[in-house]
């Protein structure tokens, strides 16, 4: 009888809720749960006061920046296009499958969205309100307490920031998982933390001279309220703080990248062979699982430390406070002094109201006026 008995429970099919939940499930459900939100600010962002072009000002850009932001601001979509087509449109079209890169490059360019998070509390980073923009969605985050109006908010350029994040990121996520195996295939014995180690010593240099020197002189964005400044004195000030934190998120897209199991699997897409519905459904699994894991790598490497630093801005400098086109949370334009250790954090609840009735923002006003040319 007990024979038969263990014969039944043997031919018995095994109910999913007996098997142990997949990696890839888990981390799929963060991938769903951001995408989520990010939906709920973008809709209360467009139907909402925010969704504004916030205009340049009186302050004429020069030409050579022009032609530098037109170029970019076609060129990066149009490459970002070329990359979302090779990379997933292609692979399934052909294999109706999309590799590691291909979900990375979804994952960048769902990541865009948190490129403007850090103004969470105050405004420490700046774009170039030149560029094409409809103001942002920081205003629009739930309990967002930096400064800004619908006319004097950050001014997010809807063209060169998503193909950068599709572009860029993919190609210093390959550089780094290419430095990774040379590393390897040089000391064998390496541990994965002496691995890690060596591609940030290379990704924090990396960010300086990209970014730092070839970068951010073109003006389409600018970090004024960094810590430990190189051009200290310019418009294009590169702190210390921005080549830490961003080192840190290309050392980890690079690790997400390169520790892959035999099956090409990255530590978020571990148990997708277990998926049942069709290679659809599997592949919105592993899109969603890359999603959060990358999504995770940002805010922690990048956007939480980043966020303190907007709310210790350190003083913007003379000649970025005189260039209406970058300086438009504060100056002139909204009639705010920026930030500075002496200024007290404004808050976009709070720079109307004050003792006796006077405005606490307008207590501090603009240390210098705009250039007009």
């Amino acid at each position: 009888m007990s024979s038969v008995g263990h014969v039944a429970d043997r031919a018995r099919p095994t109910v999913s809720g007996d098997r142990p939940v997949a990696p890839v499930t888990w981390w799929a459900s963060l991938g769903a749960l951001i995408i989520a939100l990010q939906a709920f600010v973008l809709v209360r962002w467009i139907s909402g006061p925010y969704f504004k072009h916030v205009d340049p000002g009186p302050t004429p850009l020069p030409g050579w920046m022009k032609v530098a932001l037109t170029f970019l601001q076609i060129v990066l979509p149009l490459a970002g296009i070329g990359a979302l087509y090779w990379f997933v449109v292609r692979p399934w079209r052909r294999e109706r499958r999309v590799g590691l890169d291909g979900l990375m490059v979804i994952a960048f360019l769902n990541l865009s969205f948190h490129d403007p998070l850090s103004a969470y509390i105050g405004h420490w980073y700046t774009y170039n309100a030149w560029q094409v923009n409809m103001g942002s969605w920081v205003q629009s985050l739930p309990g967002a307490l930096s400064p800004g109006t619908p006319a004097h908010q950050v001014a997010y350029p809807l063209l060169i920031v998503p193909g950068a994040y599709v572009v860029i990121f993919l190609l210093v996520t390959m550089m780094g998982a290419a430095v990774m195996r040379r590393a390897k295939a040089h000391w064998p014995g390496i541990p994965r933390l002496g691995l890690v180690a060596i591609c940030f010593a290379v990704m924090v240099p990396f960010d300086v001279v990209f970014e730092g020197i070839i970068f951010m002189p073109l003006g389409s964005w600018e970090y004024p309220g960094g810590h430990v400044k190189i051009f200290a004195d310019t418009f294009h000030a590169y702190p210390l703080n921005e080549a830490l934190t961003t080192g840190a998120i290309f050392t980890m897209f690079a690790g997400i990248k390169y520790f892959t199991n035999d099956r090409g699997q990255s530590v978020a897409e571990r148990g997708a062979e277990q998926l049942g519905g069709g290679p659809v459904r599997v592949t919105i699994v592993r899109m969603l699982a890359v999603t959060g894991l990358v999504t995770l790598a940002m805010t922690i490497g990048y956007t939480l430390p980043n966020t303190w630093f907007g709310a210790h801005s350190t003083e913007w400098n003379r000649d970025i406070q005189t260039r209406s086109y970058l300086t438009y949370t504060c100056g002139e334009g909204p009639g705010l002094a920026c930030p500075a250790p002496d200024i007290p954090l404004l808050r976009n609840d709070n720079r109307d109201q004050g003792a006796n009735g006077r405005g606490f923002g307008r207590n501090y006003p603009p240390r210098f006026p705009y250039s007009r040319g």
